[in-house]
């Protein structure tokens, strides 16, 4: 689980920006939607929603997550000399388009044990690397390079306990990244790699499907099934192979992955069948369905994934597909302690303002991103003066009427004016 994630000068955002999901106070409040971690010495939010207008930064914010596990996961196989692909720094200002990209993450693995990872990187070298343990409540060094280190001078702390230590790195890959996917490692700091690469984020408009999502009968039955109760009109769902799939040939220098998935995309069919006027099942192919089924069919894999092994979810824009109550089920089904048993958590963004119900959501739920002269900025309803918005207050109410901000600035005058000089002339005269 995220307990805290910070960024510095990546995208929009200048100036460090921190998203807490650590439960600091009102416990006694919507008390499913948190868990206990750390033996019991930290409470951690299981979902956390983010709103503000478009292009205010709120994408930046789950990129920058996806930045971090791509140092993590896949620096490390980076040739010598190639740019850090994530290298992204805010371009607006002179002092920060040539510093480094600063990331920090606290976090639990699996296992229970606390981490604290922190890196930061310029175009083609990491400068600063550390990683901190709490095993045993104190902070303790797992790991610490700095600019001038190379995989010889690495420091470790007595925490890197078995395995291999020196493996050789560029500079332009983290040690995490090659040591993390190396067997020769301590199993500490695999499961580490492993947390990150689990790390999932489902973009907007981004089709997931792969037939390998739904090979378990088990889980096929179940999103079948959850699609049936969702008010969708379909009776079931069933997945065959496709006889009819033509060849496709693919280049060459495709990576192998990429053409598994679309090899495995046309040669699986999903169909519905919905229940006619005399009871009787008929089959409607996958292209004949709503958008809205068709992305439930796409996404309740991963939702079950992440429940099943504890990974965490970010969802960018989470209600360009789903009606609202399934945006509502959705975030239910994470904030709900039986089904979210091994420490998942759903971090979206929204513009749908339901989600912005004091009855489901805590106050430190909720977020808000600004932007002003191109710098954003995340804020979050917590940090409001609780004499103005109390716990129980009408949050949706206040967001609409602009007394929490993050809402589109803009001037109807002014958009009416462009509008009417770009028409005709006889047009415009007419209005």
């Amino acid at each position: 689980m995220i307990i805290d994630f910070s960024i510095a000068n990546f995208r929009s955002f200048k100036r460090e920006q921190t998203l807490s999901m650590n439960v600091e106070n009102s416990r006694g409040r919507h008390q499913s939607n948190y868990s206990s971690v750390d033996a019991g010495r930290l409470d951690v939010l299981r979902s956390a929603a983010i709103l503000g207008a478009n292009a205010s930064g709120k994408s930046n914010l789950l990129t920058a997550l996806m930045a971090l596990k791509w140092m993590v996961v896949s620096s490390g196989s980076r040739g010598e000399g190639k740019p850090i692909l994530p290298y992204e720094p805010y371009r607006l200002s002179d002092t920060t388009r040539e510093a480094p990209v600063v990331f920090e993450i606290e976090f639990i693995v699996p296992s229970g044990v606390r981490y604290r990872y922190e890196i930061s990187y310029l175009e083609t070298r990491v400068i600063e690397e550390r990683l901190w343990s709490f095993a045993k409540r104190q902070r303790a060094m797992v790991f610490d390079r700095n600019a001038d280190d190379s995989w010889e001078t690495i420091r470790f702390g007595g925490t890197y306990k078995g395995g291999s230590r020196r493996l050789p790195f560029f500079a332009n890959a983290s040690y995490l990244s090659r040591a993390g996917n190396d067997a020769s490692a301590p199993d500490t700091i695999r499961e580490v790699y492993q947390y990150f690469k689990r790390l999932t984020l489902i973009g907007a408009g981004q089709h997931l499907m792969s037939s390998s999502s739904l090979t378990d009968s088990t889980k096929m039955k179940a999103v079948s099934e959850i699609i049936c109760l969702a008010d969708t009109g379909v009776s079931q769902v069933t997945r065959d192979q496709n006889e009819n799939a033509p060849d496709i040939k693919l280049p060459e220098d495709m990576p192998e992955d990429l053409k598994v998935i679309i090899q495995e995309q046309n040669e699986i069919a999903y169909h519905f069948w919905i229940a006619s006027e005399n009871g009787e099942l008929i089959e409607f192919e996958q292209d004949a369905m709503s958008d809205g089924t068709v992305r439930l069919l796409e996404v309740l894999p991963v939702i079950l994934n992440a429940f099943e092994i504890g990974a965490i979810l970010l969802f960018d824009e989470m209600d360009s597909h789903f009606h609202t109550h399934l945006l509502s089920l959705i975030l239910r089904l994470f904030n709900d302690e039986e089904i979210n048993s091994r420490g998942s958590q759903l971090i979206f963004t929204t513009h749908d303002t339901n989600v912005l119900d004091s009855e489901i959501m805590r106050r430190d739920q909720i977020w808000f991103v600004s932007k002003s002269e191109g710098e954003s900025t995340l804020k979050s309803l917590d940090e409001y003066d609780k004499k103005y918005v109390r716990s129980d207050s009408p949050f949706e109410s206040f967001y609409k009427d602009g007394r929490l901000g993050a809402l589109p600035k803009f001037s109807y005058a002014n958009v009416k004016e462009t509008i009417l000089k770009s028409l005709p002339k006889e047009i415009g005269s007419d209005a």
